[in-house]
């Protein structure tokens, strides 16, 4: 008798060892990232630490602001974010240097981030980590540009159906330019300034990139294509002058600064460019539309339209983006403003 209670206490032992390995199990699951990392994430996350200005806009725009405890600082420099999304005012903003010390004393149960050089120290906290990207690590940037919003799909599966309405969108976008202006190269140079910091008109993008994407399906060659987008390339006055770009595109919420820097620069304001008024400002919505994000279709058709004969309506389209992304009716001061990168008062975003 002593035997047969040793043993079904043994049984019964294991059975419940088995069940507690099943939920645990079953709590969990793993995702992979654009660097190719599995990642093992909760079931339920709650509270996201989304250091990405790109991977914030699907979450906002996908219905999931909510669970966005923190967002990358250059996101909450643009102050059309409050204006769209006034429950931003909560998010605490993140460098990509933060410690995993403060993200655990934050609460947070995972990391969406554009930079990765922290990451095994978020990881060895304890903290899951999904790296999501501007370029592809493995090649030419090319289906990549849908990867983030597949990613939080894959998080949030509750945000599927918009997900993959957002990439049929943008695959219908890429298609009807292409049919209306063709595939074929041109020689037009344009030079991107990535305006997002204050780092002047050096900083740009190299190939390999989603700037890079855009200017391919616009027909037109990105002037530092041939830099290494990882090390996100700083011409020089030099190199500037030997490329002499057609034309200048600038964005971020720095960009009306960086403008007013163009034209006191004695050898930028001596480009061509600058001298036949080819320099344009990328418009801002929640974020610099030229990043991945809900407005991807009409930084794509803004700049088909700017160097094809391509028609585009940007007050409609842009009225009826914020509409059925953010819920909020843009009036036609604020089309102007957001093309203008000015804030809704017509004011500079940072001063």
């Amino acid at each position: 008798m002593k035997y047969l209670k040793l043993v079904s206490f043994l049984i019964l032992a294991l059975c419940a060892a088995g069940c507690k390995k099943a939920d645990i199990a079953s709590s969990k699951r793993t995702i992979t990232d654009m660097e190719g990392t599995s990642v093992v994430i909760p079931k339920d996350v709650n509270r996201v630490a989304c250091i990405s200005q790109s991977a914030t806009d699907f979450m906002i725009a996908f219905g999931l602001g909510d669970k966005i405890a923190g967002t990358y600082r250059s996101f909450t420099y643009n102050p059309w974010t409050l204006e769209l999304y006034p429950a931003a005012k909560n998010f605490k903003a993140y460098s990509y240097s933060v410690a995993a010390e403060e993200l655990l004393a934050d609460g947070i149960d995972l990391v969406i981030t554009q930079n990765t050089e922290n990451a095994e120290s978020f990881r060895n906290a304890g903290i899951p980590v999904v790296a999501v990207h501007q370029y592809s690590p493995s090649g030419k940037f090319d289906d990549e540009m849908f990867d983030t919003a597949r990613i939080i799909a894959q998080i949030f599966p509750q945000a599927k159906k918009k997900a993959d309405a957002w990439i049929k969108e943008v695959q219908e976008t890429i298609r009807n330019i292409e049919l209306k202006i063709g595939t074929a190269d041109k020689d037009f140079l344009v030079y991107y300034v990535n305006g997002e910091k204050s780092k002047g008109l050096y900083y740009s993008d190299g190939g390999n990139s989603m700037i890079s994407k855009i200017f391919d399906i616009a027909n037109i060659q990105l002037a530092t294509e041939k830099y290494a987008v990882l090390n996100v390339h700083k011409v020089s006055d030099e190199e500037m002058v030997s490329l002499n770009p057609y034309a200048m595109m600038i964005g971020g919420a720095y960009q009306n600064n960086l403008f007013d820097a163009l034209k006191a620069s004695p050898i930028w304001s001596n480009l061509d460019c600058y001298k036949n008024n080819r320099v344009y400002r990328i418009p801002v919505c929640m974020i610099g539309i030229e990043n991945i994000g809900v407005e991807t279709s009409l930084m794509l058709k803004y700049t088909a339209s700017l160097f094809n004969n391509y028609e585009f309506d940007m007050a409609k389209e842009m009225k009826t983006c914020v509409k059925k992304y953010f819920n909020y009716e843009l009036s036609d001061s604020d089309v102007r403003n957001m093309c203008n990168g000015l804030d809704k008062f017509g004011e500079r975003m940072v001063k």
